[in-house]
């Protein structure tokens, strides 16, 4: 395998579900490492993914976002875009978007598609927290 010339990650974090809770979780988890200088991956497999499309349509438990509105606390929209801000890499698996019936344009500008390979070859030995 060819070495890859991006730097380690610290923490990888993995959405392998469209559900608002674990999807703000690893969005304010990515933020949070982020903020404090780590390298940070986030990477979507099979509906997962729904979490890097430029809208959150087919997001299951939306209603947290309005429990979180309501005591000030920072929603997606906020969270993704700063963890954009402070350069934290965003993937998907290929085969999620394929299984999706995703065009790659529904993705946020900068999500890089993968296949597994070249995810495990930039994780490398990080933490890694599945949501």
């Amino acid at each position: 395998m060819a070495e890859s010339n991006a730097p380690s990650c610290d923490l990888v974090l993995l959405v392998v579900e469209a559900r608002y809770e674990r999807i703000h979780a690893a969005y304010m988890l990515a933020a949070t490492a982020a903020a404090m200088g780590q390298c940070v991956l986030l990477f979507g497999m099979g509906a997962g993914v729904c979490a890097f499309c430029g809208d959150w349509n087919g997001l299951d438990g939306a209603a947290g976002a309005d429990m979180r509105k309501q005591a000030g606390v920072a929603g997606l929209d906020d969270l993704r875009e700063a963890v954009v801000d402070m350069g934290v890499t965003l993937m998907v698996c290929d085969s999620g978007v394929k299984t999706l019936g995703l065009d790659t344009q529904a993705l946020l500008p900068g999500v890089e598609v993968v296949g597994l390979p070249s995810f495990f070859d930039r994780a490398g030995a990080a933490r890694q927290l599945v949501f």
